[in-house]
């Protein structure tokens, strides 16, 4: 079923009018890992970082230093609080707690991970 014509309704209204260009390629030469971060391109991200801030945005993409990127971004200093909002964010590696990607468990590996 075409995303655009059956849109997923997201908690955060912030998150509801985007479209994103996220290539649906699945190729048999990439790497485990590779396919997956593709498959997580332009779904939405939530980013603890090690002061404590919780930033929720659209994943547009990683390097090998492990700083995501992120689009339409709302940063929340304590649950339950309104948002402040940021726009596109680099988070540097280092400062990444955890990172959980707003996605049916069933669909969120393209690929197993490695045990």
């Amino acid at each position: 079923m075409n995303d655009l014509t059956n849109p997923k309704q997201y908690e955060n209204p912030l998150l509801n009018n985007v479209i994103t260009n996220n290539a649906k390629i699945n190729d048999e030469h990439l790497s485990p890992g590779i396919r997956n971060l593709r498959k997580w391109l332009g779904k939405p991200f939530r980013v603890v970082i090690t002061d404590g801030r919780v930033l929720v945005g659209f994943f547009n993409c990683t390097d090998k230093d492990s700083n995501i990127v992120l689009s339409m971004c709302a940063e929340y200093l304590e649950e339950g609080q309104d948002a402040r909002i940021l726009g596109n964010v680099m988070i540097p590696g280092k400062h990444i707690v955890s990172v959980s990607v707003d996605m049916p468990a069933d669909k969120v590996y393209a690929s197993k991970p490695m045990s």
